[in-house]
């Protein structure tokens, strides 16, 4: 049996705290908006889109010609701790990993002016030789990127 592992990779936005962890915390289908290229779609399947029983549905491509599906579901909601697990599952990507989970933390810059938001995924690979899921990480730092450039739209 395979061992579950961690791959994480934070990175520096000029947002505050609050208002970043409220964007991954109730806004999140409006990634189609923001990045249209990776994120086509979103349906809202279970819920109210805000808590535990919400389950989407994503169409996404990690930059190349493939369009993948999965869904999502709150795993794990932490607001004092400004911490969110989701749970992927019904994916594309379960060929590859068995379980798939993305932690999104978002803390205070040490300097106190905008924040980090660190990213966990914790995967099980369905075999040793499958990769490890790096483009994820590459496509949450545009993901991050992106939101940070809405939220300080004038």
């Amino acid at each position: 049996m395979a061992q579950a592992k961690k791959i994480e990779k934070e990175f520096e936005v000029r947002c505050p705290v609050d208002k970043m962890y409220e964007f991954y915390r109730y806004n999140i289908a409006q990634f189609t908006k923001i990045l249209p290229e990776h994120y086509k779609s979103c349906q809202l399947l279970e819920g109210d889109g805000k808590g535990y029983g919400t389950v989407r549905l994503w169409t996404y491509t990690l930059g190349g010609p493939e369009v993948m599906v999965a869904k999502e579901a709150f795993k794990a909601i932490d607001d004092a701790n400004k911490t969110i697990t989701y749970r992927i599952f019904d994916a594309d990507l379960n060929h590859m990993y068995k379980s798939f989970d993305v932690v999104v933390k978002v803390v205070p810059k040490a300097n106190g002016s905008g924040s980090l938001v660190k990213f966990h995924i914790l995967y099980e690979k369905e075999h040793e030789d499958h990769p490890h899921p790096h483009p994820y990480l590459e496509m949450f730092s545009k993901v991050t990127n992106a939101i940070d450039s809405h939220l300080h739209k004038p």
